[in-house]
């Protein structure tokens, strides 16, 4: 049964709601760490190009390496910049998944897995990828011209007359380039979800992304600014949700385990998570600091209370994490490690979440802006087995075409040999 929506921003407020399905999140996690696995690679690879060894890598930016301010060379920021781009890519796929998945459940198809999810999205990969990157790539090339057009400026008077004769056309294009990149930039948000809710091929996707942008430019601002601050309100309460789950597996422990659990293996595995994850961690305790430097001047409220709200007083003090002294016995040791895995796993499902309710809300978005522009309802629509059945072919009449002419004929002896 298709579920019904307002189209208008009622249905984006149900992302976050729509995004907290297992099938999502797990999508979105196997996404996040095929992205982040290959962007770590060609990163740590890149530097040790550059003359760093593992252990200094590691002791920098833990296992996801951010390179700024380290002067390297042009190909060492090449690798690196393709690490990010492949991150973003398999990003983008796994955001064309979670789109169709959103758009089978709501059109009532609660049974359409995760693997048919894949399945689709590698099918129809290249609209994904090509249709903001290739505008992304148009973009470059006429910023590369203007370049040029400046170097003939310099060149002379003539240069300067010639260029400033064709300023209108200039101008013009200009004007193109930055609608372009604005383009781009949507594209990157919606490419997914477009791909997602009606198989679209490369230039079908660019069309779409043009056509929404230019009709419905300020509800897609509205929406996606509505979007944005839902998912964040809907990361926080789960953030809080897990950080008290956890204060309580930490009394049980404590209560149950004794100090093994208390004096090493919770502090130690924390140590251990934040080496793993240094690069954002130390991202994330930046930001909290601003934020929480920022209140306590303002007087909005007390460091006493803001350090009371669960997950902050935990970031706050990150930095301040050691390995611990003592040598305890092989077993600790081990908890300790197999613990800081899961919690790295625990986080990484958080954050998944957060794509998850994204994703979902760009599906929704579009669903919506689909009908206001063009008053068609892509919920309603049908696919092309179900619009044309008359055009099926029956499974046993498949397999019988499959079989050879020569083979049914050397087959019938055979059989009438057996018969008698």
């Amino acid at each position: 049964m298709i579920n019904k929506l307002y189209f208008d921003v009622r249905d984006v407020l149900r992302a976050p709601r729509l995004g907290l399905s297992a099938k999502k999140v797990w999508v979105q996690f196997i996404g996040m760490v095929v992205g982040l696995l290959g962007y770590a690679v060609l990163s740590y690879g890149a530097l040790l190009l550059e003359g760093y060894k593992l252990a200094e890598i590691w002791a920098m930016f833990g296992a996801l390496p951010i390179p700024v301010g380290l002067g390297l060379h042009w190909y060492g920021w090449v690798i690196t910049g393709v690490g990010a781009l492949w991150a973003v890519i398999i990003s983008m796929l796994a955001g064309t998944a979670t789109a169709k998945l959103t758009y089978e459940q709501l059109r009532g198809n609660d049974f359409y897995s995760k693997k048919e999810a894949w399945k689709f999205a590698r099918k129809h990969a290249s609209a994904v990828i090509l249709s903001p990157i290739g505008m992304a790539i148009v973009a470059i090339v006429l910023v590369g011209g203007g370049l040029l057009i400046g170097l003939i400026a310099g060149t002379g008077a003539v240069g300067a007359w010639v260029t400033t004769a064709f300023y209108p056309i200039i101008m013009a294009v200009t004007i193109f380039t930055v609608y372009l990149l604005v383009i781009v930039k949507a594209g990157f948000l919606i490419a997914p979800a477009i791909v997602g809710t009606t198989k679209n091929d490369t230039f079908e996707t660019i069309f779409e992304m043009f056509s929404t942008v230019s009709a419905q430019p300020w509800r897609l601002i509205l929406y996606e600014i509505v979007l944005g601050l839902i998912a964040v309100v809907a990361l926080g309460i789960l953030t809080v949700f897990v950080v008290l789950a956890l204060k309580l597996m930490y009394m049980v422990f404590g209560y149950a385990w004794g100090t093994d659990f208390t004096q090493y293996v919770f502090p130690q595995a924390g140590y251990y998570t934040f080496s793993f994850l240094k690069t954002p961690a130390t991202l994330l305790h930046e930001a909290t600091l601003c934020g929480v430097n920022t209140c306590i001047q303002s007087g909005a409220l007390s460091p006493e209370v803001l350090l009371s709200i669960p997950g902050i007083n935990w970031i706050y003090y990150l930095p301040t994490m050691t390995a611990i002294a003592i040598a305890p016995g092989a077993g600790l040791q081990v908890a300790a490690i197999i613990y800081a895995v899961w919690t790295i796993v625990l986080l990484g499902l958080v954050i998944s979440y957060f794509f998850s309710t994204m994703y979902t809300g760009h599906a929704l978005i579009y669903l919506i802006l689909r009908k206001k522009k063009d008053d068609e309802n892509l919920l309603e629509r049908k696919d092309y087995d179900e619009e044309f059945p008359e055009f099926e072919v029956p499974e046993d009449k498949v397999e019988d075409d499959l079989v050879p002419p020569e083979a049914t004929a050397e087959e019938a002896p055979t059989e009438e040999k057996e018969g008698e």
